[in-house]
């Protein structure tokens, strides 16, 4: 029987999504991409959510916890997995795995049943333990800027976006400190969280945040 505390995170964990319950970490985040809060069932789901789902552009949205029978290899059964969900900006879907049995990176097309079990098929991704291990220390930067951008979630803010991005490209390059100065018409608090949104967006790069944390004297360099 379920004990309190696990029944408590299934709750948790399936109020942001569609998740099965977990003994791992449980992260519940707010995805710009999304607008919208997820659960990540694992610290692996929480690195390449930072690092390559919120921060690829070429990635629209990503459900993770999709539950898909599918077949891999050459067996003739079907077997149930939770993958991930991805949509591309072309709208081409694909499903990743992130995986401790794969020894390596690899992208294929298997076969699936749909909701109706008709036969199909998708591409599959499968992610290694090793391409998170290597993909770890830039979402630990990218982690300490969420905050950031949470306090601006629920509004577009697309004119502040579009003069802080004219202004970053005239600068160039140079520390927060220096930007926020010539910022002085918006609340610090908005051009912070601007600007955090633009380095999960990977148009930006910052030096040294991850010791150090997001502060006026952190310096970044238009990317």
């Amino acid at each position: 029987m379920p004990s309190l505390k696990s029944q408590m995170r299934g709750k948790l964990a399936s109020a942001h999504g569609k998740r099965t319950n977990t003994s791992n970490n449980l992260w519940i985040c707010f995805s710009p991409k999304l607008d919208q809060d997820i659960s990540l069932a694992s610290n692996n789901e929480l690195v390449y959510w930072l690092s390559i789902l919120e921060s690829d552009p070429n990635i629209r949205s990503f459900e993770f916890g999709s539950i898909v029978q599918v077949r891999l290899g050459d067996t003739e059964k079907y077997r149930s997995l939770e993958l991930i969900k991805v949509v591309l900006r072309d709208g081409k879907e694909e499903y990743h795995h992130i995986s401790s049995a794969a020894d390596k990176e690899a992208a294929y097309e298997v076969d699936c049943l749909d909701k109706n079990g008709e036969p199909g098929k998708f591409l599959y991704k499968a992610v290694t333990e090793d391409f998170i291990a290597h993909h770890s220390k830039y979402a630990a930067t990218l982690f300490g800027i969420l905050p950031f951008v949470a306090q601006i979630r629920c509004k577009a803010w697309k004119f502040e976006q579009d003069n802080i991005l004219n202004l970053l490209k005239m600068m160039r390059e140079g520390t927060v400190g220096e930007l926020i100065e010539q910022c002085i018409q918006y609340d610090t608090m908005i051009v912070m969280g601007v600007f955090a949104k633009f380095i999960l967006q990977g148009k930006v790069v910052v030096h040294d945040i991850v010791a150090r944390g997001l502060g006026r004297a952190t310096r970044w360099a238009l990317k």
